[in-house]
């Protein structure tokens, strides 16, 4: 089994318990308190964050299918030529960094601020939350210019 089989079936297993845990915290709905709610925040969380690697392992495992030639690969093809082809590397990391900072770092600095117990790290989050906001700000305009 490889490893990425390995890791899309633990993810899937994750999901399953987290999904779990809800369902019991729903049969507890009327007698929610403010344990439970932040309990039931975390859990969707980790539902979106393993989501994402989900999406992410499963593009990358099946990434060589489709290899071969067929009509709609020749049509997308010219049309990528008629908008310029592919873009250039600088533009393609930009894109991939800015995609980092929107569905991974920045949304889990806010979980962590909501969530730290840690004095040192109250102080410390806001300003990273700050300049990953202020970095992302600065990629977008680059990729509009």
């Amino acid at each position: 089994m490889s490893k990425k089989t390995q890791e899309i079936r633990s993810i899937f297993q994750e999901l399953g318990s987290l999904q779990k845990r809800i369902e019991n915290l729903k049969s507890q709905a009327p007698e929610l308190e403010e344990k439970n709610s932040r309990e039931i925040d975390e859990i969707s969380f980790n539902l979106a964050q393993n989501l994402t690697k989900l999406e992410f392992w499963f593009n990358s495992l099946y990434a060589y299918n489709g290899k071969s030639k067929s009509v709609a690969k020749k049509l997308s093809s010219r049309q990528n030529g008629k908008k310029g082809g592919r873009p250039p590397k600088k533009i393609t990391l930009l894109r991939q960094r800015k995609t980092e900072l929107e569905e991974k770092i920045l949304p889990s600095l806010e979980h962590e601020l909501k969530f730290t117990d840690s004095s040192l790290r109250l102080e410390q989050l806001p300003e990273e939350i700050k300049n990953a906001g202020l970095e992302l700000q600065k990629i977008i305009q680059e990729l509009e210019n």
